[in-house]
């Protein structure tokens, strides 16, 4: 395999069991301005990172109200312990490093770097902050300019959510077309499998599935 390749992964719901935790605090956050209920499957269905605005008006989140929301989330998500490690997700890096070498795995999150840091101390994986990009805005940019630095190797995202796949799609469209996308459908993602797969069904010149952490060997074992 090309080990100039590069591979990047998400953080909540890819190498962190976080789906719970973003439930109850959009939840709770729901409840303190009045706002009905809404259902795990409902969140799950409509849950992306690309724009978050959208995310929140589609969850019925009034236009005037959206900006108060996001700020809420990002102060209520930092309380409390951060999300547990996924079975498997410490073994996934570790075997990603010793294929590729560490200079070439990246995280790319959401997550404000001292959020990962946390994360990371608890976890011994200190050694793989070098690499976190956290572009909360969206990752789109950052997933272009990283492939950009070597269009003739493979730059792979490892993601949970259609969104994910959604930036590498217009990452390539921008002119990276050495993006490549994995999308976890293990039962810690969180999108739901179903829409998952038909993303990847309607994007299978550039992405495939990735069921479990413990098949990321076959990213530079068969790379498509």
């Amino acid at each position: 395999f090309d080990k100039n390749m590069r591979i990047a992964y998400d953080l909540d719901g890819t190498l962190y069991d976080s789906l719970s935790h973003v439930f109850r605090v959009d939840s709770i956050i729901r409840e303190r301005l009045g706002y009905p209920k809404i259902s795990l499957d409902d969140y799950r269905k409509n849950f992306q990172s690309h724009d978050w605005k959208k995310f929140y008006r589609d969850l019925g989140i009034r236009e005037e109200d959206i900006d108060q929301v996001i700020s809420l989330f990002i102060k209520e998500n930092r309380i409390g312990e951060p999300p547990s490690l996924i079975h498997g997700a410490r073994e996934a890096l570790y075997a990603t490093e010793k294929a590729i070498g560490r200079e070439n795995v990246y995280i790319i999150t959401n997550e404000p770097l001292d959020g990962v840091k946390l994360r990371f101390e608890r976890d011994g994986l200190t050694h793989f902050l070098q690499n976190v990009d956290n572009p909360f805005s969206g990752k789109t940019n950052e997933i272009f300019k990283l492939a950009q630095d070597n269009l003739k190797s493979p730059f792979v995202y490892i993601g949970d959510i259609t969104s994910d796949g959604e930036a590498c799609l217009e990452a390539r469209k921008m002119g990276s077309d050495n993006v490549r996308f994995f999308g976890m459908t293990h039962p810690y993602a969180i999108t739901p499998k179903d829409l998952m797969e038909r993303f990847i069904a309607q994007n299978s010149n550039f992405a495939r599935v990735l069921e479990s952490l413990a098949d990321v060997h076959k990213i530079w074992d068969q790379l498509l």
